[in-house]
């Protein structure tokens, strides 16, 4: 396995270290990670294909760790297992010129990711080209300290909003595109969560992100050797 395609899976579900213990659920060819923030205001559902790992279900408690261990290794890496009574107990990582052990968590340790019920029908579908990614990017650069952003949207336009109020504000203001546009008032989100999602998916031409009235977000990025899929929870903020 390339060690790029591991790392790219890792930051994809790690989101700048807000996912740290989380569960690898391999069926022998693809790896998928189901996970939750501390705050529970994000969750992840991310798969890597053609990943070629042993099948089994591996507990990996400090991903950051885990991180750190891989810098170590060239771009050329093998992965084999360790068991212990049938069960994973340790992944084996080997380059042309050194090699590393990482043990594994018991998987009863692992924070457990709640199961997705019926979802909300979304109100507004807004496409994440790579212009509004990168003008998202840049404006949560530009107000670090806004924790949220606002999607609005009175029908036919739609916008994401970092530094939204009823009060005179700095703010800015993305004018976006979108497939389906129902009128929608303002509605926060975890704009830290977002820059971690899109910095992660920077290699997609493009994604979706779709918001209900009903308090959650839906993002998705088409990417060949991955699958994304990423829930965000209303937040709410006084004006």
């Amino acid at each position: 396995m390339e060690k790029l395609k591991l790392e790219k899976f890792i930051s994809k579900y790690n989101l700048g270290g807000s996912c740290e213990s989380v569960l690898w659920k391999s069926d022998g060819t693809d790896i998928t990670v189901k996970c939750i923030s501390d705050d529970k205001n994000v969750l992840g559902i991310i798969t890597v294909k053609d990943a070629k790992l042993d099948e089994g279900d591996y507990g990996i408690f400090d991903t950051k760790q885990l991180s750190s261990m891989l810098s170590v290794l060239g771009d050329g890496i093998t992965i084999t297992t360790k068991k212990k009574n049938d069960k994973v107990s340790a992944i084996h990582l080997t380059d042309s010129n050194a090699k590393v052990d990482y043990v594994l968590a018991d998987t009863a340790v692992i924070p457990a990711a709640p199961e997705l019920k019926q979802l909300p029908s979304f109100d507004v579908e807004i496409k994440l080209d790579q212009k509004v990614m990168n003008t998202f990017l840049k404006a949560k650069g530009a107000l670090s300290d806004v924790e949220t952003f606002t999607v609005i949207s009175d029908g036919s336009t739609a916008q994401i909003i970092l530094g939204y109020s009823d009060m005179n504000t700095n703010r800015i203001t993305i004018d976006v595109e979108t497939t389906k546009n129902a009128k929608l008032s303002p509605t926060n989100f975890s704009a830290r969560y977002l820059k971690e999602i899109i910095a992660a998916n920077k290699e997609a031409a493009s994604g979706v992100l779709k918001v209900s009235s009903k308090g959650l977000a839906y993002v998705k990025f088409g990417v060949t050797d991955y699958s994304t899929d990423y829930y965000l929870v209303q937040i709410q903020t006084a004006s």
